[in-house]
Protein backbone atom coordinates (compact mmCIF):
# COMPACT_ATOMS: atom_id res chain seq x y z
CA UNK A 1 0.00 0.00 0.00
CA UNK A 2 1.54 3.55 -0.91
CA UNK A 3 0.37 6.60 1.02
CA UNK A 4 0.63 10.32 -0.51
CA UNK A 5 0.96 12.90 2.22
CA UNK A 6 -0.23 11.18 4.82
CA UNK A 7 1.71 13.11 7.87
CA UNK A 8 0.59 16.48 6.49
CA UNK A 9 -3.53 14.64 6.37
CA UNK A 10 -3.19 13.81 10.26
CA UNK A 11 -1.18 16.85 11.40
CA UNK A 12 -4.36 19.03 10.05
CA UNK A 13 -7.09 18.88 12.72
CA UNK A 14 -10.80 19.17 11.77
CA UNK A 15 -11.22 19.01 8.46
CA UNK A 16 -13.84 16.53 7.29
CA UNK A 17 -12.74 13.63 5.24
CA UNK A 18 -14.44 11.93 2.24
CA UNK A 19 -13.38 8.78 1.01
CA UNK A 20 -13.70 7.25 -2.25
CA UNK A 21 -13.05 3.18 -2.65
CA UNK A 22 -12.57 2.06 -6.28
CA UNK A 23 -12.84 -1.61 -6.78
CA UNK A 24 -10.03 -2.57 -10.26
CA UNK A 25 -10.28 -5.13 -12.50
CA UNK A 26 -7.07 -5.60 -13.50
CA UNK A 27 -5.13 -9.00 -13.69
CA UNK A 28 -1.72 -7.54 -14.07
CA UNK A 29 0.81 -8.21 -11.49
CA UNK A 30 0.43 -6.42 -8.17
CA UNK A 31 -3.35 -6.30 -8.70
CA UNK A 32 -3.47 -7.60 -5.45
CA UNK A 33 -2.30 -4.44 -3.87
CA UNK A 34 -4.18 -1.13 -2.30
CA UNK A 35 -2.89 1.90 -3.54
CA UNK A 36 -4.03 4.77 -0.89
CA UNK A 37 -3.97 8.77 -2.24
CA UNK A 38 -4.71 10.90 0.12
CA UNK A 39 -5.41 14.84 -1.58
CA UNK A 40 -4.89 17.82 1.33
CA UNK A 41 -3.28 20.46 -1.80
CA UNK A 42 -4.50 22.79 -3.75
CA UNK A 43 -7.79 24.93 -3.48
CA UNK A 44 -10.15 22.42 -3.88
CA UNK A 45 -8.81 20.49 -0.61
CA UNK A 46 -8.05 23.38 1.32
CA UNK A 47 -11.61 22.63 3.69
CA UNK A 48 -11.40 18.97 2.92
CA UNK A 49 -9.41 15.66 2.70
CA UNK A 50 -10.35 13.36 0.03
CA UNK A 51 -8.84 9.90 0.41
CA UNK A 52 -8.49 7.78 -2.80
CA UNK A 53 -8.43 3.90 -2.17
CA UNK A 54 -7.65 1.72 -5.24
CA UNK A 55 -8.27 -2.09 -4.60
CA UNK A 56 -9.03 -5.36 -6.32
CA UNK A 57 -12.53 -6.99 -5.11
CA UNK A 58 -10.83 -10.56 -5.05
CA UNK A 59 -8.40 -9.39 -2.81
CA UNK A 60 -10.80 -7.40 -0.43
CA UNK A 61 -10.41 -10.22 2.78
CA UNK A 62 -6.64 -8.79 2.48
CA UNK A 63 -7.27 -4.82 1.99
CA UNK A 64 -10.18 -4.63 4.68
CA UNK A 65 -8.44 -4.63 7.76
CA UNK A 66 -5.55 -2.27 6.28
CA UNK A 67 -8.63 0.21 4.84
CA UNK A 68 -10.46 0.21 7.95
CA UNK A 69 -7.49 0.62 9.83
CA UNK A 70 -7.27 4.50 7.60
CA UNK A 71 -10.75 5.64 7.94
CA UNK A 72 -10.18 4.81 11.97
CA UNK A 73 -7.10 7.07 11.72
CA UNK A 74 -9.77 9.68 10.64
CA UNK A 75 -12.69 8.36 12.48
CA UNK A 76 -14.43 11.74 13.62
CA UNK A 77 -13.51 13.88 10.30
CA UNK A 78 -15.28 11.35 7.91
CA UNK A 79 -18.58 12.28 6.71
CA UNK A 80 -18.62 10.76 3.25
CA UNK A 81 -17.34 7.27 1.97
CA UNK A 82 -18.34 6.22 -1.66
CA UNK A 83 -17.47 2.69 -2.87
CA UNK A 84 -17.50 2.00 -6.29
CA UNK A 85 -17.46 -0.93 -8.69
CA UNK A 86 -18.08 -1.89 -12.68
CA UNK A 87 -19.82 -4.11 -13.47
CA UNK A 88 -21.53 -6.02 -10.69
CA UNK A 89 -19.56 -8.94 -9.20
CA UNK A 90 -19.84 -11.24 -6.59
CA UNK A 91 -20.66 -10.58 -3.16
CA UNK A 92 -17.03 -9.91 -1.69
CA UNK A 93 -18.29 -6.86 0.85
CA UNK A 94 -18.74 -8.68 4.21
CA UNK A 95 -21.18 -7.69 6.60
CA UNK A 96 -18.11 -6.48 8.77
CA UNK A 97 -17.19 -3.74 6.50
CA UNK A 98 -20.60 -2.10 6.94
CA UNK A 99 -20.92 -2.30 10.44
CA UNK A 100 -17.88 -0.70 10.71
CA UNK A 101 -19.29 2.51 9.14
CA UNK A 102 -22.46 2.47 11.06
CA UNK A 103 -20.49 2.19 14.52
CA UNK A 104 -17.29 3.38 14.03
CA UNK A 105 -17.52 6.51 12.25
CA UNK A 106 -19.78 9.25 14.54
CA UNK A 107 -19.41 12.39 11.48
CA UNK A 108 -20.56 9.91 8.93
CA UNK A 109 -23.43 11.84 6.67
CA UNK A 110 -23.45 10.29 3.72
CA UNK A 111 -22.81 6.85 1.90
CA UNK A 112 -22.86 6.21 -1.78
CA UNK A 113 -22.80 2.09 -2.84
CA UNK A 114 -22.82 1.93 -6.97
CA UNK A 115 -23.22 -1.56 -8.84
CA UNK A 116 -22.28 -3.54 -5.81
CA UNK A 117 -23.41 -6.66 -5.14
CA UNK A 118 -24.70 -6.23 -0.91
CA UNK A 119 -25.97 -9.86 -0.65
CA UNK A 120 -23.87 -9.75 2.98
CA UNK A 121 -25.09 -7.02 4.02
CA UNK A 122 -27.55 -8.62 7.42
CA UNK A 123 -30.41 -6.59 9.19
CA UNK A 124 -28.49 -6.00 12.18
CA UNK A 125 -26.07 -4.03 10.79
CA UNK A 126 -29.02 -1.79 8.71
CA UNK A 127 -30.84 -1.45 12.04
CA UNK A 128 -27.37 0.25 13.16
CA UNK A 129 -27.27 2.10 10.33
CA UNK A 130 -30.69 3.39 11.05
CA UNK A 131 -30.10 4.97 14.19
CA UNK A 132 -26.70 6.57 13.02
CA UNK A 133 -27.38 10.15 14.55
CA UNK A 134 -25.54 11.74 11.48
CA UNK A 135 -26.39 9.61 8.54
CA UNK A 136 -28.32 11.90 6.19
CA UNK A 137 -28.31 9.50 2.97
CA UNK A 138 -27.55 6.26 2.23
CA UNK A 139 -27.42 5.80 -1.84
CA UNK A 140 -27.95 2.28 -3.61
CA UNK A 141 -27.37 2.91 -7.47
CA UNK A 142 -27.38 -0.01 -9.31
CA UNK A 143 -26.49 -2.73 -6.57
CA UNK A 144 -27.80 -6.22 -6.44
CA UNK A 145 -29.31 -8.16 -3.46
CA UNK A 146 -29.70 -5.13 -1.13
CA UNK A 147 -33.25 -6.40 -0.04
CA UNK A 148 -31.66 -6.34 3.85
CA UNK A 149 -31.77 -2.54 3.35
CA UNK A 150 -35.38 -2.38 2.52
CA UNK A 151 -36.80 -4.66 4.79
CA UNK A 152 -39.42 -3.54 7.28
CA UNK A 153 -38.58 0.28 6.33
CA UNK A 154 -36.41 0.83 8.88
CA UNK A 155 -33.47 2.30 6.80
CA UNK A 156 -35.56 6.17 6.51
CA UNK A 157 -32.38 6.89 4.91
CA UNK A 158 -31.87 5.26 2.05
CA UNK A 159 -32.24 6.12 -1.82
CA UNK A 160 -32.63 3.57 -4.21
CA UNK A 161 -31.17 4.30 -7.84
CA UNK A 162 -31.53 2.54 -11.05
CA UNK A 163 -29.88 4.31 -13.82
CA UNK A 164 -28.16 7.15 -13.78
CA UNK A 165 -27.96 10.69 -12.17
CA UNK A 166 -27.23 14.03 -14.31
CA UNK A 167 -25.66 16.07 -11.55
CA UNK A 168 -24.23 13.74 -9.49
CA UNK A 169 -21.11 14.13 -9.95
CA UNK A 170 -21.64 17.94 -8.28
CA UNK A 171 -22.94 15.50 -5.44
CA UNK A 172 -20.17 13.29 -4.90
CA UNK A 173 -17.40 14.41 -7.18
CA UNK A 174 -16.21 12.70 -10.17
CA UNK A 175 -15.28 9.31 -9.46
CA UNK A 176 -12.78 7.99 -12.31
CA UNK A 177 -10.84 5.00 -12.97
CA UNK A 178 -7.47 7.25 -11.60
CA UNK A 179 -6.86 10.20 -9.30
CA UNK A 180 -4.75 11.33 -12.70
CA UNK A 181 -7.87 11.79 -14.63
CA UNK A 182 -7.83 15.40 -14.00
CA UNK A 183 -5.70 17.86 -12.77
CA UNK A 184 -7.38 18.17 -9.27
CA UNK A 185 -7.85 14.22 -8.79
CA UNK A 186 -11.28 12.41 -10.00
CA UNK A 187 -12.80 15.35 -11.05
CA UNK A 188 -13.63 18.90 -9.20
CA UNK A 189 -15.98 18.43 -6.29
CA UNK A 190 -18.35 20.43 -5.41
CA UNK A 191 -17.50 23.39 -3.29
CA UNK A 192 -20.96 23.82 -0.72
CA UNK A 193 -22.45 20.98 0.04
CA UNK A 194 -25.98 22.09 0.51
CA UNK A 195 -26.34 23.62 -2.59
CA UNK A 196 -25.71 20.26 -4.63
CA UNK A 197 -28.63 19.97 -6.82
CA UNK A 198 -29.55 17.18 -9.20
CA UNK A 199 -31.69 16.16 -11.47
CA UNK A 200 -32.85 12.89 -12.87
CA UNK A 201 -32.58 11.32 -16.34
CA UNK A 202 -33.95 8.37 -17.41
CA UNK A 203 -33.91 7.10 -13.88
CA UNK A 204 -35.95 5.60 -11.09
CA UNK A 205 -35.12 6.21 -7.64
CA UNK A 206 -37.12 4.75 -4.57
CA UNK A 207 -37.21 6.34 -1.06
CA UNK A 208 -37.34 4.13 1.63
CA UNK A 209 -39.64 5.97 3.71
CA UNK A 210 -43.50 6.12 3.69
CA UNK A 211 -43.08 9.69 1.47
CA UNK A 212 -40.72 11.19 -0.35
CA UNK A 213 -37.90 13.05 1.93
CA UNK A 214 -34.69 13.90 -0.53
CA UNK A 215 -32.19 15.49 1.02
CA UNK A 216 -32.13 19.04 0.75
CA UNK A 217 -31.12 20.67 -2.35
CA UNK A 218 -31.59 17.59 -4.42
CA UNK A 219 -34.38 17.42 -6.92
CA UNK A 220 -34.72 13.83 -7.88
CA UNK A 221 -37.92 11.99 -8.89
CA UNK A 222 -39.19 9.30 -6.17
CA UNK A 223 -41.26 6.56 -6.50
CA UNK A 224 -42.98 4.82 -3.57
CA UNK A 225 -42.66 1.30 -2.77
Amino acid sequence: MSVASTNQSTSTSGVPVWVYVIFRKNPSSGHDKMTINISADGPVFWNRHVIYAFCCSCHFEKHEDELLQLMARFDTRVERVCLVDKPVDYSFLPDSFFRFLATALPSLQFVYLRELNLERLNRATVEQLAVHPKLKKLIVHGCRNYEALQDFRNLPQLLVVKGEIVGLKAMIGDIGDSPEDSPTGLGRLEETRSEASVSTSSVSVSDSESGPTPAPGIAVAVDRF
